[in-house]
């Protein structure tokens, strides 16, 4: 690994996994400002386009099953350019798109390209740094990574109303052809010859199994996935947020956005300083802490009826404040379960995030986004799941010397 790592800067690679991993927001909230105008165009009803960012979120998931073995097997230079180039075309199809069928294709192939990027990149940062380091890397990746959900809708709504919709998705297609370049441009391999893995389906099928059945891993993705899941009911149903319930415009998107990535940004920022001082365990119980005031708050305000912008949107930032805290250490235990098998790890951690939101926004938002409330409870609901299950974790002497080996 001392060719990799002498090859590579450590910024920069920090940097480019970042705005590779941007993708992922650019691809879901770019186009969130244009659901008026997509929906008229194409002759669909807003439930019907809310499943197009629910293909999306669900393509990428399973995608990630896919990307992550290959990763491990052909190294993770190679996927991220060939998935860039996928998704590339993916975005220019959306941008042609002239009914609903074409556009949920091309939304389907940019999910599953995104995925590749996104997983290679991510274990890129775990093959660098170690322990400590790399909870810390990924921190600084996820405050990067943060300008994304802020900048994504408010390009989008500039788009949209000089432009048209399709213009987003040209912009992501070029977007896709930038980091492409800046990828090829200075990042070597980081794999370890040592790890490489086979893909053989049958090695394949026992990996996962074995993944599976890990004591640990299973629980910590799926803990990850609940919080994702919690934010994403205010993601998924932001168009009914900023044109109903609020009253806002196509340009009103920041206003919701910039305060809820302002809390992931503090929260990441919090990561970042306390990771080699303080442990994960307790990192990860206190963001679920103030997560769980965030939703006792949120809960409260809208029981009692207040539908006031600023209660609708300040307790979102705390929770993101939360989430964004306890992820980069549930990043690092989780890939810690499977230390060979990292790329693995990673894609089923996408998985289980991605495949979470991607649940949350075709089964549970369309319950919710007419009321307030409703949405206030369905992630009251899983945050409660989440906090169960971390508590459960506590009690495996397993899981103790997992974290205190940190």
């Amino acid at each position: 690994m001392s060719i990799q790592k002498t090859a590579i800067s450590p910024l920069w690679l920090i940097t480019v996994v970042a705005v590779v991993s941007m993708l992922a927001p650019f691809s879901i909230d770019t186009y969130l400002p244009s659901f008026p105008a997509i929906e008229a165009e194409l002759d669909v009803s807003r439930h019907v386009l809310t499943q197009s960012l629910a293909v999306y979120l669900g393509c990428f998931a399973l995608a990630t099953l896919i990307w992550g073995p290959l990763a491990d097997r052909f190294g993770r230079r190679k996927i991220v350019l060939i998935s860039l180039l996928g998704y590339l075309g993916a975005a220019l199809l959306c941008a042609l798109a002239q009914d609903y069928q074409h556009l949920l294709i091309g939304r389907a192939l940019q999910g599953i390209m995104a995925a590749g990027s996104l997983v290679a990149s991510r274990a890129m940062i775990r093959d660098y740094f170690s322990g400590a380091r790399a909870q810390s890397a990924l921190a600084v990746v996820m405050m990067l990574f943060t300008v994304a959900p802020a900048i994504a809708p408010i390009i989008g709504g500039y788009l949209e109303v000089h432009f048209g919709w399709r213009s987003v998705f040209y912009f992501l297609a070029f977007y896709a052809l930038v980091l492409w370049l800046m990828f090829a441009w200075q990042i070597a391999e980081t794999q370890d010859p040592e790890h490489v893995q086979s893909i053989h389906p049958k090695q394949l099928l026992r990996s996962y199994t074995d993944t599976l059945k890990h004591p640990l891993f299973l629980r910590l993705a799926l803990l990850q996935g609940l919080l994702i899941g919690g934010f994403f009911i205010y993601v998924a149903s932001s168009a009914s947020l900023i044109y109903e319930h609020l009253g806002w415009q196509e340009q009103d998107f920041w206003r919701l956005f910039i305060p809820m990535v302002g809390g992931i940004l503090l929260g990441s920022m919090l990561s970042h300083r306390l990771a080699e001082k303080t442990l994960p365990i307790k990192l990860v119980s206190q963001a679920l802490l103030i997560a769980f005031v965030a939703i006792a708050i949120n809960s409260s305000i809208h029981l009692i009826g207040d539908t006031s912008a600023f209660w609708a949107i300040a307790p979102l930032s705390v929770y993101a404040l939360g989430f964004a805290l306890a992820n980069p250490g549930l990043s690092v235990l989780g890939l810690d379960c499977l230390p060979n098998k990292r790329g693995m790890a990673a894609s089923l951690q996408s998985l289980m995030q991605m495949g979470t939101a991607a649940l949350v926004t075709a089964l549970v938002v369309p319950w919710v986004e007419h009321s307030l409330l409703a949405m206030a409870l369905a992630q009251a609901a899983m945050l409660v799941i989440a906090v169960l299950l971390w508590w459960s974790l506590h009690r495996r002497p397993s899981f103790q010397h997992l974290t205190h080996s940190h």
